[in-house]
């Protein structure tokens, strides 16, 4: 079975370990917020209101930090005044699932917001594949403003299932099966989300029924690994990847290539899905912009995708996260928004005031979100 992507996420912490940019360095960027517990995905609501799903402390706490084991300490947070000199962070969800090791955090990652007071969370993992005795593993939740949580739908034993009936299309990660649904994009008619385990794109409809739309294929070294769906100006979906192995390659493995930067978007056409058509979901995903870094997290405007880089190249003071913007004109052209001056950011995600908003640090006990110039 695959390493989950905590895994993957918890190597580049150990490559890094201590290293941070040159305090003498201006940061390209504001904090608004801090404290968060690995935070993951973020989502704007109505009236400017910021989302941030937190995977939690796994069975720790706030005084102990990150503990080994389940708990139910992944939560989502809401910042509101995000132009004023003190913007205010309210929790709205708690006990949410939280599941640690040495490598990292997995719990709620993505994070959706469609209408008035709908948010959308996405669960990691599989209760099936990993028996863990909660019912939220894997689910796709609904949170209210109020914090009532119910669930839309079980992503990842669905997922899960899929990849066992289908262990030709990856025998090492798909034997005897894997799951780890990770970003949602929420539309009027229901929601999307990418399986960072089974490298698929999921189609949830509103009445919670499940399809697989596309399958993200391997990479020359390991899987794809899915991590962001966002909805460009033409109606399509761009789905960002992790790619890691093949991007970081030697620095892993001393076995493996030089580091090379091998993450792709793909572009997925919703309307020439066939969920019923192995072929068509094998087919259906296209690469669109590629040579990129570990991508963790995307948004996108009329003119522009943006993609969080968990680690942006590997240079002599260590590997440093970013953010980059690409046009949909032209998605060979990959502009740098700080210059690698991030710490393992996760989710992006576009502000009413244009801006762009990053989880920072979101593979820490105390991470925070950012604000770029």
């Amino acid at each position: 079975m695959k390493r989950p992507i905590v895994a993957l996420l918890g190597a580049a912490l150990l490559i890094s370990a201590g290293v941070a940019p040159a305090s003498a360095t201006p940061l390209p960027f504001t904090v608004v917020a801090s404290g968060f517990h690995n935070p993951r995905g973020l989502a704007f609501g109505p009236q400017g209101r910021l989302y941030v799903a937190e995977a939690g402390l796994g069975a720790g706490n706030r005084a102990a930090g990150v503990v080994e084991g389940f708990g139910l300490t992944g939560q989502i947070s809401q910042i509101t005044g995000l132009r004023s000199s003190s913007p205010r962070v309210r929790v709205i969800a708690t006990k949410l699932p939280s599941a640690a090791n040495s490598d990292g955090v997995i719990g709620p990652s993505g994070i959706a917001t469609q209408g008035e007071g709908n948010i959308f969370v996405q669960i990691g993992l599989s209760q099936q594949q990993t028996g863990i005795p909660n019912n939220e593993i894997g689910r796709l939740l609904r949170v209210a403003r109020n914090g009532k949580v119910r669930t839309v739908a079980n992503i990842g034993d669905f997922d899960y299932a899929w990849s066992m009936q289908h262990q030709n299309l990856a025998p090492h990660d798909f034997n005897p099966g894997d799951s780890n649904p990770y970003g949602v994009l929420a539309t009027a008619r229901g929601e999307y989300v990418v399986d960072a385990g089974t490298n698929t794109l999921d189609w949830v409809s509103r009445s919670g029924q499940r399809k697989i739309l596309a399958y993200f294929p391997n990479n020359t070294m390991a899987d794809a690994t899915p991590t962001c769906v966002t909805r460009g100006p033409d109606g399509a979906l761009y789905i960002g990847t992790l790619a890691f192995v093949d991007s970081l390659g030697s620095i892993l493995d001393p076995h493996l290539p030089p580091p090379n930067p091998s993450a792709v978007v793909y572009r997925v056409d919703p309307g020439a899905a066939d969920p019923d058509s192995l072929p068509t979901v094998l087919s259906l995903a296209t690469p669109w912009a590629t040579s990129l870094w570990p991508i963790t997290g995307c948004a996108a405007s009329r003119t522009t995708f943006y993609a969080s880089q968990f680690i942006s190249g590997v240079g002599q003071t260590g590997p440093f996260g970013d953010v980059v913007a690409i046009p949909f004109a032209n998605p060979s052209q990959h502009t740098s928004l700080t210059n690698g001056m991030l710490a393992f950011p996760g989710g992006v995600a576009i502000g009413p005031d244009h801006h762009v908003y990053v989880a920072n640090m979101s593979t820490s006990a105390n991470g925070e979100v950012v604000r770029l110039p």
